[in-house]
């Protein structure tokens, strides 16, 4: 998932685990974040964004992380691709009904009283419930979810990977802004000390609850797709559904080493990776090792660059 080097190989044989982490303000920091593999971040209703941490390599994992919420109608998308079972605490019968249309193997937390699922923390519900990712792991590895682990299969890393390879030449960037909505805005700043891109929400830093830490990744990948507002699937509190499409082509913009190149993407259909390769060569993207920030957002967002 991150092109890192495994101490043990194996460890990429087992099934991947993707957590819908919340985004919400009232509900900051997240946990975990850092721990994770691969993030991706996408639109809900209300013009918030969620996360979907994926864990996969480090064994133990050793933390909780959270707050879990609902899954959403991009999750069957992901799930094609990365083939990584799915947890999350709840979610719209819409959204449901295309899980299992897909069949998608995933553990609604609001369902079946599994142990790795509870609440904690400062916060009132729903935004109070943690998730366990060791525990999970020990039921999807010989215990009572080894059969949503074997109708996963093998985890697939949505990107390119390699230490050696040699970027091309890019504009240099010190800060990455992305505004969805006219009120919803983040970000990233370059910090060439460590390398690292580091957070930002609504022009504040933004940490991991569980070590203080900015959240942080090695690469930012940002992809421009259509979006669909479904105005008859409301949430409770009235905001219409989202559908991110994620098949078909595209642009985008990758930021790495404080630099940022311009991208193409390309899926031709639900099961195929996405592909990437630069705008102006037409040349395959190929990333160094290191966590990688997966952002979709919709086509008319704004991307600024300083």
């Amino acid at each position: 998932m991150n092109g890192e080097p495994l101490a043990d190989p194996a460890l990429a044989q087992r099934p991947a685990i993707l957590v819908q982490i919340e985004n919400n303000p009232i509900a900051r920091p997240p946990s975990g974040l850092n721990f994770a593999d691969l993030v991706i971040e996408a639109p809900v209703e209300g013009d918030t964004t969620r996360f979907m941490a994926v864990y996969l390599c480090r064994e133990p994992l050793g933390v909780d992380v959270g707050p879990v919420r609902s899954l959403r109608l991009f999750n069957p998308d992901l799930f094609q691709q990365l083939r990584a079972v799915t947890f999350a605490f709840g979610a719209a019968t819409w959204t449901l009904d295309a899980m299992n249309a897909a069949g998608v193997p995933y553990v609604n937390g609001l369902t079946g009283g599994w142990p790795f699922f509870y609440r904690a923390g400062p916060w009132g519900a729903p935004h109070n419930v943690f998730f366990d990712v060791d525990g999970a792991r020990a039921e999807l590895q010989g215990g009572a979810l080894t059969p949503l682990a074997e109708t996963a299969g093998m985890p697939r890393g949505p990107f390119t990977f390699d230490p050696n390879a040699a970027l091309p030449a890019g504009r240099p960037v010190a800060t990455i802004g992305l505004q969805t909505a006219s009120f919803w805005r983040f970000g990233w700043q370059w910090d060439a000390a460590s390398g690292l891109w580091l957070r930002t929400d609504a022009g504040a830093p933004n940490s991991d609850g569980l070590t203080g830490e900015r959240i942080q990744a090695r690469t930012v990948m940002v992809q421009r797709v259509q979006q669909e507002v479904l105005q008859g699937q409301t949430d409770p509190g009235g905001f219409p559904s989202r559908r991110q499409f994620l098949t078909g082509d595209g642009t985008g913009v990758l930021f790495v080493d404080g630099q940022a190149h311009d991208v193409l993407w390309s899926r031709p259909g639900p099961d195929d990776l996405t592909i990437w390769t630069y705008a102006e060569s037409g040349e395959p993207v190929v990333l160094p090792p290191g966590r990688v920030w997966w952002e979709i957002i919709p086509a008319e967002s704004a991307i600024t660059e300083e």
